[in-house]
């Protein structure tokens, strides 16, 4: 058998099947290395070091250790060896067998771990959970184990890991099986401790953090046999005032902390006490003992004995721990706030007025508790704690109390009984009735307001930016009793139009509350308007309640509707931004399911759409800035109603600016940004603005690498003749080509020249055979508009004076890359400078075509020429030009054409058109529903779509015709059925375009609706 089977050696090791034994035997039999290792370096007997649930582990072992497993293997990066995992994996049934065996075996007993440097007695000790751990570590004891080995990182020995175990366990869900067995497993911990000491293990060992044994102990929760162990570490010399490194705790301390609980606590303490334990001693929070069992106290019973034992025993009852607190502050801040404790700590002279740092008294935290009672206030008063007492907030305990919602009303009449000033200002200048109203909001709090009032609380007072009870009420109620409460404030003279230093009334804030329920908020607005309240109210910028009920997150349909119909100025802009209701709507609203109603409703209500704020921006702008599928929804609907698309911002950007602008590049958000752009352009935004940095949204589309977008910009006429020359990347060249170009060769070689910045000559076998120059000029020109490099050349010509011959692809020159006015300008100087172009000598139908239609062109383009230069401006000369362009652009064989029989021939109209100096585009008729301008049919026919519309159709006879290299004769053949009504046919037909016929006539609806759309 293959050796590097050994993953199945492996996997037998961990299963669990007593069955396995079988498996690893014939494995080992059938030549399977038993010391082979996997990456880690881990044996066969690693893995079943690991796997002591199975019941005939032990045999497993001793099988593979007789056919000389290496018993000190060691993996990597760990450092592991078999007796490390054997310790860690310990259970009862068969743990100490096996560690036994690897001992007998020279295991090396005192083997480190890489990184933390442990021994197998480190593991053991860490990982006891059983009635055989104690003989487990008493067997690697007695084989030379070392007892005062100490770990790397926290220097922590054998029996400080004892010690600590079970708190540590509790995350390996130890802890039910410890509480489940604790009589017998506390029983074996504490043997344990007392083997380790017994053999010289240094009882006083510190880790780290300067924690000893005994301080782990102190920690280890739910032992019940606590008390037991420490009182052994204690007779056996142990250091009991020891504190650690980290928060300077104590055992006193620990003890507090973690045995608050315990049944022994108090029985510890004293005896820690009883041998010299210092309880003045203060932990890193300035806390002694006394702090640390008010603060941690659960079983009053317990922590009354306790504290009453160190008040006893000398500790300092009026001690101040951090934040200047006493232990009556910390008690009165429990949750499980104790009566009989703060009775206590008063009769024993505690400070009842003592301040905290933030200058609260007892009462002021009690009356923060959501647990107090009305006997621990009522005997705080009575004990002489001083009622109006403020901190260094200028609250007073009636302050908290009318902020504390669980705080019963009864506490709240006590300290207005006892003489609380009721009207007294906190400093924010809020009153107990500007609180009440903030954050009560549950059965109580009608109650309050009412008993505040009816005790002499200002309704009117103001606090800080003049707010009043009213607007806080209406700011921040959230309940059911929010209506009754606003009615009471009102009915009470709480003014409804009272204005706040912003110039909010209290519509302001109900409109902008977002945690109200709607129906409570439609009622509360209702009656503050038929109360008087004035519904046109606006604020310092401008704002209506109408601009925050379209702030809310919760967009009620509902309350816009009410206030328009209560007559609210919907028409309303803000002062600063000069944003409209539509403007708040569209900037944070978009993902709001609401919106759109709400737009639609107040586009009913005569709110204008193509209102703009300051930086010239309408609703449409804003909206085409948040991209998905809501905005969508909502620019559809703009379109429709109206929407100016092609206004400019302040910045001169158009909506497709800002479509493209700081794209995000998750899939989701390009699909949107696709989307905008395409209903943009589809419903006539100008392509091809440029904003104030010169920029049109190809540049931004160029940018952000949107493939997508550059595609559908430059198939709807993007001019990339404007783009700076650092912009003209591999990016627009190649999706140009894409689209455009049919010579693939020819457009590799472009993209590399464009890679290398290398514009010299290029002579090119195409892939048909023909072989041409492509001169710097035409590349330059197809991707420079600025003359830049056109003057470069013009220059090199001027200096050199000499004839130049080049030679063009006519193909390439009329693929429809180009910008024809470019093309144009090309023939200015080719005929100027008398540059010679040759004829292809080829029967290429495309190139013959092409090139006829050139020859027949030349003249013409150069008396052209000549009227432009002589007339400066040229205007007749421009018209023709448009006209000899459109016949370049159709590419028309007049005698082809003309041989064809139909109706009037297109060639005819269009010579119509040039004789009557006519530039308007000619229509083609298809129905009288459906038409298609000459210029859109081209530029379709002439792109990727035309491609696929030709390539491999079908005829009856299933066989397959590959129309792409017929694309001139195809477009005039394409164009000539057109140009007959719907499609209808005559029956003379090419025999090479017979089979066209029928795919016209099976597809003719779906032609016709790609071409239109």
């Amino acid at each position: 058998m293959n050796k590097e089977n050994y993953f199945l050696l492996f996997d037998s090791c961990k299963n669990e099947n007593e069955k396995s034994i079988e498996i690893i035997k014939l494995l080992i039999e059938k030549g399977i290395f038993v010391n082979s290792r996997n990456i880690k370096h881990e044996t066969a007997l690693h893995f079943a070091c690991q796997n002591q649930k199975n019941k005939k582990i032990f045999q497993i072992i001793k099988f593979l250790v007789e056919k000389n497993a290496d018993i000190n293997a060691k993996s990597k990066p760990d450092n592991e060896t078999p007796l490390h995992l054997a310790c860690q994996y310990q259970n009862e049934e068969n743990s100490f067998g096996i560690i036994k065996l690897l001992i007998e075996k020279k295991a090396e007993i005192n083997a480190k771990t890489n990184e933390y440097q442990e021994t197998p007695l480190h593991f053991v000790c860490f990982h006891q959970k059983h009635n055989k751990s104690f003989e487990i570590i008493k067997l690697l004891i007695e084989n030379g184990a070392d007892i005062n080995a100490k770990n790397k990182y926290y220097q922590e020995t054998p029996l400080i890991l004892v010690c600590q175990y079970q708190r540590h366990n509790k995350t390996f869900d130890i802890i039910k099986f410890l509480v489940e067995n604790d009589t017998k497993i506390t029983k074996i911990l504490l043997q344990i401790i007392k083997y380790l000491v017994e053999n010289g293990i240094d009882i006083d060992s510190k880790t780290k953090n300067n924690e000893t044994a005994l301080n782990y102990a102190c920690q280890n929760e739910n032992n019940p046999n606590l008390f037991e162990i420490i009182n052994y570490f204690i007779e056996n010399g142990a250091g009991i005032n020891a504190k650690n490194k980290h928060d300077q705790e104590s055992c006193l301390h620990l003890i507090c902390k973690y045995q608050k609980n315990h049944k022994d606590s108090f029985r510890i303490i004293k005896l820690l006490v009883e041998n010299g334990m210092e309880t003045t001693s203060k932990n890193i929070f300035h806390q002694n003992a006394l702090h640390i069992a008010c603060q941690y106290q659960e079983d009053q019973g317990i922590a009354f004995e306790i504290i009453k034992y160190l008040i006893e025993n000398g500790i300092k009852i009026n001690q101040v721990a951090n934040q200047n607190e006493t232990a009556l502050h910390i008690v009165c801040k429990n949750k499980n706030i104790s009566f009989e404790i703060i009775k206590y700590l008063i009769e024993n002279g505690i400070d009842i007025n003592a301040k905290t740092q933030r200058e609260e008294t007892a009462l002021h935290i009690s009356c923060q508790n959501s647990n107090i009672s009305i006997q621990i206030i009522q005997y705080l008063i009575k004990n002489g704690i001083d009622i109006n007492s403020k901190t260094i907030d200028n609250e007073t305990a009636l302050h908290f109390a009318c902020q504390n919602k669980k705080i019963p009303m009864e506490i709240i009449k006590i300290l207005i009984e006892n003489h609380a000033d009721i009207n007294t200002k906190n400093t924010e200048n809020e009153t107990p009735l500007h609180l009440v109203c903030q954050y009560q909001d549950n059965e109580n709090s009608f109650e309050i307001v009412k008993y505040l009032i009816g005790n002499g609380a200002v309704v009117n007072a103001k606090a800080d930016i003049d707010e009043t009870s009213l607007h806080y009420a209406s700011k921040y109620q959230s309940s059911q009793y929010s209506f009754e409460i606003i009615k009471l404030l009102i009915e009470n003279g709480a003014d409804f139009n009272g204005k706040t230093d912003y110039k909010q009334t209290p519509l302001h804030y109900i409109c902008q509350n977002e945690k109200i329920q709607i129906q409570h908020s439609l009622q509360i607005i209702t009656y503050l308007i038929e109360k008087g309240a004035n519904i046109n109210a606006r604020t310092k910028e401008s704002q209506t309640a109408l601009h925050f009920a379209c702030q809310n997150k919760n967009l009620s349909i509902e309350i816009i509707k009410l206030l328009i119909e209560k007559g609210i100025d919907i028409k309303i802009k803000t002062k600063y931004k000069q944003e409209s209701i539509l403007h708040y709507l569209c900037k944070s609203q978009v993902n709001h399911k609401n919106t759109l109603k709400a737009i639609e409703l107040l586009i009913e209500n005569g709110l204008s759409l193509n209102s703009t704020n300051r930086q010239n921006e309408t609703p449409f702008h804003l909206i085409c800035q948040n991209r998905n599928e809501n905005s969508l929804q909502i620019t559809r609907y703009f379109i429709e109603k109206g929407a100016d698309i092609n206004l400019l911002t302040k910045n001169k950007d158009t909506a497709l600016h800002l479509v493209l602008e700081d794209q995000e590049k998750d899939d989701l958000t390009q699909k949107y940004i696709f989307q905008f752009a395409k209903i943009l352009i589809q419903n006539g935004v100008d392509i091809n603005l440029k904003n104030n940095q010169g920029l049109t949204p190809l540049n931004f589309a160029i940018e952000e690498k949107n493939h997508e977008i550059i595609k559908l910009m430059i198939m709807n006429d993007a001019n990339i003749f404007d783009l700076k020359q650092n912009q003209i990347s591999q990016e627009i060249i190649e999706f140009g080509m894409k689209i455009y170009s049919i010579n693939q060769d020819l457009n590799n070689l472009l993209l590399k020249s464009n890679e290398d910045n290398n514009f010299s000559d290029l002579q090119i076998q195409s892939n048909d055979g023909f072989k041409f120059n492509v001169h710097k000029l035409i590349l330059l020109t197809r991707f420079d508009n600025n003359q830049t490099n056109l003057n470069k050349f013009i220059n090199i010509c001027q200096l050199k004076k000499t004839k130049e011959e080049v030679e063009l692809s006519l193909n390439f020159l009329y693929s429809g890359f180009y910008d024809f006015d470019n093309f144009y300008s090309i023939f200015q100087y080719i005929f100027n400078y008398h540059f010679q172009i040759s004829k292809l000598q080829t029967d290429y139908d495309q190139d013959k075509i092409l090139w006829n239609e050139f020859q027949s062109k030349s003249e013409e383009i150069k008396v052209l020429t000549e009227i432009k230069q002589e007339s400066g401006k040229a205007i007749e000369g421009i018209k023709m030009h448009k006209i000899i362009k459109l016949f370049k652009e159709i590419g028309f064989d007049s005698k082809w054409i003309e041989n064809k029989k139909g109706r009037k021939g297109i060639i005819k109209d269009l010579s119509k058109l040039y004789q009557q100096n006519e530039t308007k585009d000619f229509t083609i008729i298809i129905s009288k529903e459906k038409e298609i301008k000459v210029h859109k049919l081209i530029l379709i026919l002439r792109s990727e779509l035309y491609k696929g519309m030709f390539l491999n159709v079908q005829d009856s006879s299933n066989q397959v015709h590959d129309y792409s290299q017929k694309s001139f004769k195809t477009i005039h053949q394409l164009i000539y059925f057109l140009y007959h009504d719907k499609f209808e046919f005559e029956n003379e037909i090419n025999e090479e375009f017979s089979d066209l016929k029928d795919y016209f006539q099976l597809n003719q609806n779906s032609i016709i609706d790609l071409l239109l759309n």
